[in-house]
């Protein structure tokens, strides 16, 4: 009789211990199809560095980059910006915001903000770091046209930076 209780123990153990092993498996898993977007972060920020110098790049190897500043009214420099913050909340929205399953912890404001602020000021990091190390600052006759091509840049650079936004979740 003790043998077969204890043969039941065991059994009773080995039981419990697949059960955690089942649980941890169904987390695991659970964790890779969750779409829910984690709150912004460190890896965000990095993540928008590349994305940003990838379109960056593209349009800082433009062939007429600097001509279409020299030529391009300054009042321009607002629809660039407006329609660089529609397409960012936009994506921010519709790729972010949507999969979010507690909408009444997590504000669309506060989760918008925190990403057009990071990803403005990333594409405007690497456009200005892209002008310089390419040399484009050198070629531009005054610091208007500097600020037209950073704002040229910065508008497809800010894209990019939340383009890992978009990726990091498919």
């Amino acid at each position: 009789m003790h043998q077969r209780v204890s043969r039941l123990e065991r059994e009773m153990d080995d039981l419990r211990f697949e059960n955690i092993e089942i649980k941890k498996n169904v987390e695991e898993i659970h964790k890779s199809i969750d779409k829910t977007p984690e709150h912004f972060s460190a890896k965000d920020v990095l993540r928008a560095f590349v994305g940003s110098l990838f379109l960056g790049f593209s349009v800082i190897f433009s062939g007429n980059l600097i001509g279409i500043a020299r030529v391009m009214p300054t009042v321009h420099i607002i629809p660039i910006i407006a329609f660089t913050i529609i397409l960012l909340t936009a994506e921010i929205y519709f790729i972010g915001y949507q999969r979010i399953l507690e909408k009444e912890q997590r504000k669309f404001g506060q989760f918008w903000l925190k990403r057009i602020i990071a990803f403005s000021i990333v594409a405007f990091i690497v456009a200005f770091i892209l002008t310089y190390i390419f040399g484009i600052i050198y070629l531009v006759n005054s610091n208007i046209e500097l600020f037209k091509i950073l704002i040229i840049v910065s508008g497809p650079a800010a894209v990019g930076a939340s383009i890992g936004d978009l990726l990091k979740k498919y």
